[in-house]
C-alpha cells in the first residue's frame, strides 16, 4: 500500500532520499458491527479496526508550515504553523484540528512534509476521517513526546471534531481506529470509555461491506437532528428519572412513562437507542457462544431499527440488505455508519463469498443500474508507527 505514496514522492521536485522520510504510521478505517448511531448517546458499541488503511510518509522540514500531500485526491495545500484557524479544504482541516489540540496544550508543532492515501473509500462508512485524525495525533504525540494514551489519543480526536470542526461526533470511530486488535473486536462503552476484548467464537463466517454508491443529499443536517433529538428525550426521561445520566442507560419502560411529554419523532429515536444497547449486549453472547444465527439475527433487528425507528437509512440500502439475507449462507446484514449511503456490513459463510458477490451485483444492477463495490474486511491492529 506504500507504493503509490512512494511513487508520489519520487514526483516532487528535488525528491528527498527514502532515508530523508523516515516516518511512516498506518492508520486503519473501522468497521462497527453492532451499536450504531448510540456512542453519543453513552451506549455500548461493538467496533474493529480493519485491514483498509491511510499511510502517511513524513519528514521534517526547516519552514515553520506543513506541506500536505493528499496522494488519493491529488491536491496539495500548505498549512502555515502556528495554525490560526479552518481553511476552506475539510481535508486539510481534519489534520489541522488535531494540530490545534497540541497547540492549546502549549506544544510548538514542527514543520513537516506529509504524503498521504491509502484504501479507504471516502463515503463507505469505514471512517476515512477518523483515520485521518487519529493518523495525525498518533503522528504528533510520537514526533513531541507527549506520551497520550491511545484512549486519550481518541477523545483528542473527537474533541477535533467537536469543537474545531463543529461536528457533534462520537468518540466511536476514533477509539476504534486508534485502540483496535488484530485479534478480535472491542466493546467500547461510550461513557466510561472502558473497552474490552470480544471472544469471537465464530467459525467459518466473515464479513463484507457493501457499498451501494450512493449518497443523499437529504443526509445534510441529519447527524446533528438525531443528536438534538437524542438530547431532548434524555431531558425528559431525567425530569422523571433523575439518576438516568445519559440515554443509553434508561430502560423502555422509563421511555414509556414519559412517552406522554414527547414528539412521537423523538420518542423513535429514544426507543432505537435503548433497544439497540440491549443488542449489543446480547450480540456479545452470541460471538462468544459461536451462535452466528443469533448475531445475524441481531443484525437483521439492527437494520429495521435505523430504516424505521432512527430513520437514517435509504431505498438502496434497504434493497442491498434485503437481497443479502435471501442468499444462502448468509447470517445477517444491515447497514453501517452515518446512513443514507455507504455501506451495509454482511455476516456470511466464507464459501459464499463469490455466490453474494454475484448474485447482490445482478439484482443491485437490475434495480438501481449500479454496480456495488464489494470489500472483504478482516479485523486488524489499530494505528501504529512501521
Amino acid at each position: 500500500m506504500l507504493e503509490p505514496l512512494q511513487r508520489y514522492i519520487g514526483t516532487l521536485a528535488d525528491a528527498p532520499a527514502p532515508a530523508e522520510w523516515p516516518y511512516v504510521v498506518r492508520s486503519p478505517g473501522r468497521i462497527n458491527l453492532i451499536g450504531e448511531h448510540i456512542d453519543y448517546t453513552g451506549g455500548l458499541v461493538m467496533p474493529a479496526a480493519i485491514n483498509h488503511h491511510i499511510h502517511f510518509v513524513v519528514r521534517p522540514v526547516e519552514a515553520p508550515e506543513w506541506q500536505l500531500h493528499a496522494v488519493d485526491i491529488e491536491e496539495t495545500f500548505t498549512l502555515p504553523l502556528p495554525i490560526t484557524g479552518r481553511t476552506e479544504h475539510l481535508w486539510v482541516d481534519y489534520l489541522a484540528g488535531i494540530g490545534v489540540q497540541f497547540q492549546d496544550q502549549g506544544h510548538f508543532l514542527p514543520g513537516l512534509e506529509i504524503v498521504f492515501g491509502g484504501d479507504l473509500p471516502r463515503g463507505s462508512g469505514m471512517s476515512s476521517s477518523a483515520a485521518l485524525e487519529g493518523g495525525m495525533a498518533y503522528l504528533l504525540n510520537e514526533l513531541l513526546s507527549v506520551g497520550l494514551t491511545r484512549p486519550e489519543l481518541a477523545n483528542l480526536c473527537r474533541r477535533s471534531s467537536n469543537t474545531f470542526l463543529g461536528i457533534p461526533s462520537g468518540i466511536m470511530d476514533q477509539y476504534a481506529s486508534l485502540n483496535g486488535r488484530a485479534e478480535g473486536p472491542i466493546v467500547l462503552n461510550c461513557h466510561t470509555l472502558e473497552s474490552e476484548p470480544v471472544k469471537n467464537k465464530l467459525r467459518g463466517y466473515g464479513l463484507m461491506l457493501v457499498n451501494c454508491m450512493v449518497s443523499h443529499d437529504l443526509s445534510d443536517g441529519a447527524y446533528g437532528k438525531r443528536v438534538a433529538e437524542c438530547n431532548r428525550a434524555l431531558t425528559a426521561i431525567q425530569v422523571k428519572f433523575p439518576e438516568v445520566s445519559y440515554l443509553s442507560a434508561a430502560t423502555e419502560s422509563q421511555l414509556d412513562a414519559v412517552v406522554a411529554t414527547l414528539d412521537p419523532t423523538v420518542t423513535k429515536r429514544a426507543r432505537y437507542v435503548i433497544r439497540e444497547n440491549d443488542r449489543v449486549r446480547r450480540a456479545i453472547t452470541a460471538l462468544e457462544a459461536g451462535a452466528s444465527s443469533e448475531m445475524g439475527a441481531l443484525l437483521n433487528e439492527t437494520h429495521r431499527g435505523l430504516r424505521d425507528e432512527y430513520e437514517v437509512s435509504c431505498a438502496e440500502l434497504d434493497f442491498l440488505q434485503q437481497t443479502a439475507t435471501e442468499v444462502d449462507g448468509v447470517a445477517g446484514a444491515r447497514m453501517m455508519g452515518g446512513g443514507f449511503g455507504g455501506c451495509t456490513i454482511n455476516l456470511l459463510r466464507l464459501d459464499r463469498f463469490a455466490a453474494f458477490r454475484e448474485q447482490l451485483t445482478q439484482r443491485y444492477q437490475q434495480q438501481y443500474g449500479l454496480t456495488p463495490e464489494f470489500y472483504p474486511v478482516e479485523i486488524a491492529a489499530g494505528t501504529e508507527m512501521i
